[in-house]
């Protein structure tokens, strides 16, 4: 029988948790003995996980011109072979440096490295099993730590025989660059290499069976995200899931078939599959330790991070949430100083920031939005864009954000979520404010560089406290039915108005009053909405405490404005026959409704886009459609599938918009509403371009061209 060696502390893995709860042994004196069932150090996270997607991220970046290309309009065609040569070369030289430090830590450290699989005998000792299954060295401690990390969990009733079907660990030995790829799954893997593959080119359909992609993230976040990775050409398949896969045979391209629940038949040349994951506990022997574990691998353990058996430890992957190499880290690390009595930490940070490296990077530490709501607790928040930060214009990223979310009362931070690029550096910057019990003052009071996307902090922070000023005011008294303050409304140029309002006309078939939906947003992109009794004259259309502020109202309807005067009768002058008929429309029922209220607000003072100088507009024409597809790609579901209604939601989440209703209770009217009114505060602020210097109408449709608003 081979004799038993004694070491103070056994560790199980390498990887982020194995080498740091190691080396905070080692650090201590303590002698130490880690066991690797791979032939190099490093774990998931240096080989198959964290490290070699991050890489791939960057590299495919930076070979596509991925920014360039959207900032200076450059179109890449892409090599598709020498791209695949240069993205595995680069992810071998990052693997390759990092095991080698990896190694170098534990040398210096002079922890003794054994390689094989380690398998519990008792509670205090192992032996390690060779690859053929041979019993080798006896290793034996009164401490053991388990970080043995995760690997993808199959999904059920699907075969993975296919070489085109993957996981998250065997999709990084790229064969090719696909043409086309499915990702099953809309957590973390899968929309990190969903939005890679398109960022390569790669048509990529992503499925998630609930009804949102990351559920855990506030939800502007992932709004945002979903409408960035669609402008990418991604496809997002919502509250759907995978029967069957089948190869089609003797097919050159697109040869794998998913049969969804929903009845829809994908076609893919790859398929990626991100449906969890499960601890690396077989083979362990933890039944002979009596350490307690459930069906899919995760070790239960107490705050000190201890299992059910003294003096045994976990941490990492394998005892689940948060499961991120950043924690992995430190629960091995407060782990030892329990284990050994270390007067050095006692516990990990509650306040943790999660990095998710999608395209655009997603970062965050605290409470979402979400999650005070549930729980009852009043909150504030300030948001910065990066399209309105020098920094965020120089680098051309219109997605990214700050959001920082606060008490009202003591301005103390609760949260902050950033998208964008450099988010998951900058979440530090919150982090350590809310480390110390900051709030918004340690942002107004800080100087940043300049131009610096940090500089977002501080006007989100001006912003939180603009918010906190507005919710105190009350509206002003004015007298009923005073019409003379819409006129006023002229006086005001359109950026200095506090209100956008926005509706649209579209069903209206007759000149009979019916509910129609107004949405009215504030400066802070707040939206609220009404029901308005359509009266052709236009009668209470604009509440007075917003008319007595000042708006801008921006009006949808299927046919258009008709300009009036002499303007009206040069156009028909010019117009061509075709034109003439197009513009004889106007005369249908939903024609005739728009151009009723068109004319009673033209006669109520109100000055209509292409009419009335700049300064004095007060109404717009817009079509909520056009500016949808503007907005999210021309590839919107049809707005009579639920997947529509719920992609426009995200659209306008991903634009700033705060809703009053969810995803699953907005109707098309309020959707079609809050577009018509954002449309009017891009044009207000100048970030909205119109067609035409002077009234003009389209020759083939008769619409007014002016009226149509596109954002920049």
């Amino acid at each position: 029988m081979t004799d038993v060696e004694r070491f103070d502390l056994l560790v199980l893995g390498s990887g982020p948790a194995g080498e740091k709860g190691a080396a905070q042994a080692a650090y201590f004196g303590k002698r130490v003995a880690l066991v690797e069932r791979w032939a190099e150090p490093g774990g998931v996270s240096v080989h198959t996980g964290t490290l070699p997607s991050k890489t791939l991220r960057e590299a495919a970046l930076y070979l596509t011109g991925f920014h360039r290309r959207e900032l200076y309009g450059m179109t890449l065609r892409l090599d598709r072979k020498s791209t695949l040569r240069q993205l595995t070369g680069r992810l071998r030289d990052v693997t390759d440096r990092q095991t080698r430090q990896v190694q170098r830590n534990l040398d210096r450290h002079r922890i003794t490295v054994l390689h094989g699989q380690a398998r519990f005998l008792d509670s205090k000792t192992i032996v390690v099993v060779d690859t053929d299954g041979t019993m080798g060295r006896r290793l034996t401690a009164n401490v053991i730590l388990i970080a043995v990390g995760s690997s993808p969990l199959p999904p059920r009733g699907i075969s993975f025989d296919d070489p085109d079907l993957e996981n998250s660990d065997q999709i990084l030995d790229l064969d090719r660059i696909p043409e086309t790829l499915a990702v099953v799954g809309g957590g973390v893997i899968g929309c990190e290499y969903a939005s890679i593959f398109a960022a390569l080119g790669t048509r990529v359909t992503l499925i998630e069976g609930r009804d949102r992609l990351l559920g855990f993230l506030d939800g502007e976040l992932a709004s945002t995200l979903s409408v960035a990775f669609e402008r990418m050409g991604g496809e997002i398949l919502l509250g759907d899931s995978v029967e069957t896969i089948h190869r089609q045979e003797n097919a050159k391209s697109n040869a794998l078939r998913l049969k969804l629940k929903s009845g829809r038949v994908l076609k893919a040349d790859k398929v990626l599959y991100s449906a969890g994951r499960k601890g690396n506990t077989d083979g362990l022997g933890l039944e002979a330790a009596g350490i307690t574990f459930d069906d899919k691998g995760k070790i239960e353990v107490d705050a000190n991070f201890q299992t059910n058996v003294p003096g045994v430890y976990a941490a990492g992957d394998v005892i689940g949430f948060p499961a991120l190499a950043s924690t992995s880290m430190e629960q091995a690390r407060v782990a030892m100083c329990h284990a050994f009595g270390f007067p050095f930490l006692t516990s990990v940070s509650s306040l943790f920031p999660y990095g998710i490296y999608t395209i655009p990077e997603i970062s965050m530490i605290g409470a979402t939005e979400e999650e005070l709501k549930a729980k009852g607790i009043t909150y504030e928040v300030g948001r910065s864009r990066y399209e309105n930060n020098a920094r965020g214009q120089i680098i051309g990223d219109p997605d990214g954000f700050v959001k920082l979310i606060f008490t009202p009362d003591t301005r103390k931070l609760l949260g902050a979520h950033l998208i964008g690029g450099g988010a998951t550096e900058l979440v530090h910057i919150p982090q350590m404010v809310m480390a110390h019990g900051g709030g918004l003052d340690d942002f107004l009071h800080a100087v940043f560089n300049f131009p610096t996307l940090a500089e977002c902090f501080k006007y989100a922070a001006y912003d939180g406290l603009q918010r906190l000023a507005s919710r105190n005011q009350s509206a002003p008294e004015i007298s009923e039915g005073e019409q003379a303050q819409q006129v006023a409304n002229a006086a005001i140029p359109p950026a200095g108005r506090p209100w956008a309002l926005g509706m649209d006309l579209t069903g209206i078939s007759s000149l009979e009053p019916r509910p129609v939906t107004v949405a009215a947003m504030d400066r802070w992109r707040r939206v609220r909405f009404r029901t308005w009794t359509f009266e052709p004259g236009g009668d209470k259309l604009v509440p007075e405490e917003i008319a007595s502020e000042g708006f801008v109202l921006a009006v949808g309807g299927p046919q258009g404005v008709a300009p009036a005067g002499e303007a009206a009768r040069a156009c028909d002058r010019e117009l061509s026959d075709q034109a003439k008929a197009a513009r004889t429309r106007l005369s249908t029922p939903d024609g005739k409704a728009s151009l009723a209220l068109f004319s009673a607000l033209r006669g109520g003072g109100l000055g209509l886009l292409g009419e009335a100088p700049h300064d004095a507009t007060s109404v717009l024409e817009v079509n909520p459609e056009d500016l949808f597809r503007k907005w999210g790609g021309a590839r919107l579901p049809k707005k009579s599938l639920p997947a529509g209604r719920r992609t426009r939601f995200d659209i306008l989440r991903g634009l700033g918009l705060e809703l009053p209703v969810g995803g699953d209770a907005i109707t098309y009217d309020q959707l079609d509403a809050a577009a018509a009114a954002y449309a009017a505060y891009l044009w207000a602020t100048g970030q909205a371009k119109t067609f035409g210097e002077q009234p003009e109408l389209d020759p083939k449709t008769g619409r007014l061209l002016e009226g149509l608003i596109v954002s920049v």
